[in-house]
């Protein structure tokens, strides 16, 4: 149906311009969920019925995993949120983990954390829900991976920690995701029936944790000399030329490396 369609290009078409582009996937993957749900926000006030077609043939159902046609919904399910807070609050965390954690490891490697990590997350629902019929939806089980994945490839990196509305002072990746992976570990324990896919989440940080040394292949750091001039001639854009400024200017060698492999991947 159209409407099916309709939802599933804006996600298509936001990755592959965000791929054309350049851009960074982290923002591309934010700015596609917001259309999505303003897209289903606007069919729900105007006919029900499609808009409930729509989210059960989109999100994941773990009992219909059997059924072919429904295992593409293990992605699209990471699309979809239930209400505006649920949104707000996943795009939230994924800027402020998501984007410094791209900067650093380059678009390519980021995306295929993000969604294997979301992909197994659901997994790990599935593994303990098979026979439910309940709809999993939501970014949550990636944005954890990647969270995982910052904290075994720069756990002494700072982001701002978010404390409900508020933020805090910076802090360590080891503590803001540290937090996390406790508390939602302490819920799975706990058996908590409260409509939170909480085992997608420690399955997502589990995950980031163990594929990101693969994927990201970290090497020793050595001080290197560059000619900053002749890699300003390398950039095709201003942005370009202010990214070699920010890498000169950089005194974290680790940091100044990440930032080096980012520049040549992008030109």
């Amino acid at each position: 149906m159209i409407e099916l369609l309709l939802v599933m290009v804006i996600i298509i078409g936001c990755l592959a311009y965000g791929l054309w582009r350049r851009s960074y996937m982290s923002q591309v993957i934010i700015v596609a969920n917001l259309l999505v749900f303003i897209y289903l926000f606007i069919l729900s006030r105007q006919d029900y019925s499609l808009y409930f077609n729509v989210y059960d043939n989109l999100t994941f159902v773990p009992a219909r995993i059997s059924d072919i046609g429904y295992v593409p919904t293990i992605v699209s399910s990471m699309f979809m949120h239930a209400d505006i807070l649920h949104l707000i609050g996943n795009m939230l965390i994924l800027y402020l983990l998501g984007l410094p954690l791209e900067e650093r490891i380059g678009s390519k490697n980021w995306m295929i954390i993000y969604f294997a990590t979301g992909i197994v997350a659901t997994l790990c629902f599935w593994l303990l829900h098979m026979d439910s019929g309940s709809h999993l939806l939501g970014a949550s089980g990636a944005i954890f991976g990647i969270g995982g994945a910052f904290l075994i490839l720069y756990p002494r990196d700072k982001i701002p920690m978010l404390i409900g509305p508020l933020f805090t002072t910076r802090a360590p990746i080891w503590l803001a995701v540290g937090v996390m992976f406790v508390i939602e570990s302490i819920l799975v324990v706990s058996a908590i029936e409260d409509g939170v896919a909480h085992i997608a989440h420690v399955g997502g940080i589990i995950c980031g944790i163990v594929i990101a040394p693969i994927i990201v292949k970290v090497r020793t750091v050595r001080k290197l000399d560059f000619d900053y001039d002749a890699m300003r001639t390398l950039g095709r854009t201003d942005e370009d030329k202010e990214l070699v400024d920010r890498i000169e200017k950089e005194g974290d060698e680790e940091i100044r490396e990440a930032w080096l492999d980012f520049f040549f991947e992008k030109v």
